[in-house]
Formats: C-alpha cells, sequence, structure tokens
C-alpha cells in the first residue's frame, strides 16, 4: 500500500509537468545534500519523544515490579537532534531561459534522528523506588518523493534570490529505541539492586503513531548564481519538518 501512494504521486507530478502547457521552457537537473535538525519545533517533538520514553520505562518497570504503585514521577532529560539530507531533483521553467517560475520533482533521502538522556526517578506507595539513566532515540531514514514550486526573483541576474514551497509524502520507516540502567530499592526486603533494560521497535510497531505515511512540508528561500551559463550553484535554508541548510549543483537544458 506504501508503495502505491508513492507510485500514485509520481505519476501525477509527472502528468503535471508534461500537460500541454509546459511545452517551451527549459529543464533543469539538480543534485543537492545538507544538514537537518529539528530545532525550530523543538518544543513540541521534544514533549512527543519525551512522553515515549516516559511510557516505555514506566512499562518497563511495572512489567518488572507488578505488584507496585506509583507515587511520583521525575525526570530530566536533554534533547537533542541531527541529520542530513540529499536528493536529486528535475524541474522545469515554462517561462524559458528568463521564466521565474518553475515545477519540481525531486527524490530525496533525509535521516532524521531525534534523541534524549538524563535521569528517571520514580517513587512508589511502599517506599520502594528506581533511579536510572535513561535514553531515547528515534531514528528515520525516509525516502520521500516531492512536488515543489519556486520563484525566481530578478532570474536575469548572476546571482539572485529565490523563494519556494512544497510538500512531499514518505513511507514511515525507521526505529525507535531506548536503555535504562540504575538501581531499584526493594522496601519489602530493604535490599537494593541494580537494574537495566534495553528495547528496540521499528516505528511502524509503535501503538503511538498510528500514521504509516510520513507528510513533508516544505518552505524555503535562497540564492542561485551562474557558474557558466548551463551550469549554476544554489544555497538555500527552511523550513523540511524541521530547518534545512543545504547547497547544490544545477544544469539546465
Amino acid at each position: 500500500m506504501k508503495g502505491k501512494y508513492c507510485f500514485l504521486f509520481f505519476i501525477i507530478s509527472i502528468s503535471l509537468i508534461y500537460s500541454n502547457g509546459f511545452s517551451q521552457g527549459k529543464w533543469e537537473f539538480n543534485l543537492h545534500y545538507g544538514n537537518w535538525n529539528v530545532n525550530l519545533a523543538k518544543n513540541a517533538v521534544e514533549s512527543a519523544i519525551e512522553d515515549s520514553v516516559d511510557k516505555e520505562i514506566r512499562d518497563s518497570v511495572f512489567e518488572d515490579h507488578p505488584e507496585l504503585i506509583e507515587l511520583n514521577y521525575n525526570r530530566d532529560f536533554n534533547f537533542g537532534s541531527s541529520g542530513f539530507n540529499g536528493g536529486f531533483e528535475i524541474r522545469y521553467y515554462p517561462g524559458g531561459e528568463e521564466g521565474s517560475f518553475s515545477i519540481g520533482f525531486s527524490l530525496e533521502k533525509t535521516k532524521m534522528k531525534l534523541s534524549l538522556d538524563g535521569k528517571v526517578n520514580m517513587d512508589f506507595t511502599d517506599g520502594s523506588y528506581v533511579d536510572y539513566k535513561a535514553n531515547g532515540e528515534f531514528l528515520m531514514e525516509p525516502l520521500s518523493y516531492h512536488l515543489s514550486f519556486r520563484w525566481d526573483i530578478k532570474p536575469s541576474w548572476v546571482v539572485h534570490p529565490y523563494i519556494g514551497l512544497g510538500f512531499g509524502i514518505a513511507p514511515l520507516k525507521g526505529n525507535f529505541s531506548f536503555n535504562t540502567d540504575g538501581t531499584f530499592f526493594d522496601a519489602a526486603n530493604g535490599q537494593l539492586e541494580r537494574e537495566t533494560n534495553s528495547e528496540m521497535k521499528n516505528l511502524e510497531d509503535l501503538e503511538e503513531l498510528p500514521i504509516k505515511i510520513i507528510p513533508i512540508l516544505q518552505f524555503n528561500f535562497g540564492i542561485k548564481g551562474k557558474i557558466t551559463h548551463n551550469i549554476h550553484f544554489h544555497i538555500d535554508t527552511g523550513m523540511w519538518n524541521g530547518l534545512l541548510i543545504r547547497g547544490g549543483i544545477s544544469i539546465r537544458i
């Protein structure tokens, strides 16, 4: 089913590009690469990951100690994100050499890594408690298909600005992992025990993530310059379900 959605997206995109209104313009082929992070949406994403890690830690504790009743739960986590994006894009300028508007289709590979690490403390009604060092990680590496629209400002200039917007879709692929290492105090017998736990799940199997297709929204602005008559460079930054900064080389025919 995922493949059908992506194939349908591809067919619609190509049909738009090859419609009768796009018969006298210029084609442009582009390779690009850049760095990705989620700092722009840090608060919302951090909260969602913290909730997932909290649930996994609670589930692991009560699986080992089902008799306990939670009294307090405290955590102190640090959040981080990193990743990259690379892809190949075909753009079409219906206005030809000096045209401003273009429509593009691209195939993108993006790595999105979101992580948390810190400490967790749980107190229970019988006086037992746990002190854990914990970390969790979401790692997504989607191969996505994108349709985008771009407006070059003063394209006759050797170096000129542009803005773009678009959207893409990708099958949900990746994994979620978490680890805990610490101590458990058993109040019933007065013993302090060391406990460790480690688990990894496919993102497709997480109940907290009911979607199977990842939507990707993009909005970017940048500069484009001529190296030769047919070869251009570009550098841009913008939103890509996070912050993306990238550059590339284009060949126009």
